[in-house]
């Protein structure tokens, strides 16, 4: 239990970090797709059980990550919503191998509702990038409801 729970924290520190630097001007947009999607992938592998519809959430997930949803420069309130959900939908076809629908949807709901609130609430870029890629591996243990 404690090894799952260090894990989870690095996981999160990572995550952040990767979330960040992807969207920090200099670097590229892929340590933020890649990183946060491998990180996210083999966290649930270790908390769960190792699936091969990881290697296929691993690829919505960079195709969650590469996108805020929207079609002007201002993301709005609903952007962040989309944002946050399929992050969590990214995960769908491994929920469907586990069976795990009511963490799924647990996962969905909080995932999307505080994506949205932090980054409405935050007006700062890296605090906004480092909470989004936290949210993602913090949030991922609700799978288990």
């Amino acid at each position: 239990m404690v090894s799952k729970l260090i894990a989870v924290i690095v996981a999160t520190i990572l995550c952040s970090i990767c979330y960040r630097i992807g969207g920090a001007s200099g670097f590229n947009t892929r340590y933020r797709d890649v990183g946060c999607s491998f990180i996210t992938c083999l966290l649930a592998g270790y908390l769960l059980s190792w699936h091969w519809t990881l290697i296929l959430c691993f690829g919505l997930m960079w195709g969650a990550l590469s996108t805020y949803w929207k079609r002007t420069a201002d993301s709005k309130w609903y952007n962040w919503l989309l944002t946050g959900t399929f992050y969590s939908v990214a995960m769908l076809p491994y929920v469907i191998a586990e069976g795990l629908w009511l963490g799924f949807i647990s996962r969905t709901i909080i995932l999307g509702a505080l994506t949205m609130i932090w980054s409405e609430l935050i007006s700062n870029d890296v605090q906004e990038e480092l909470g989004r890629g936290a949210l993602i591996t913090l949030t991922l243990p609700f799978l288990l409801v």
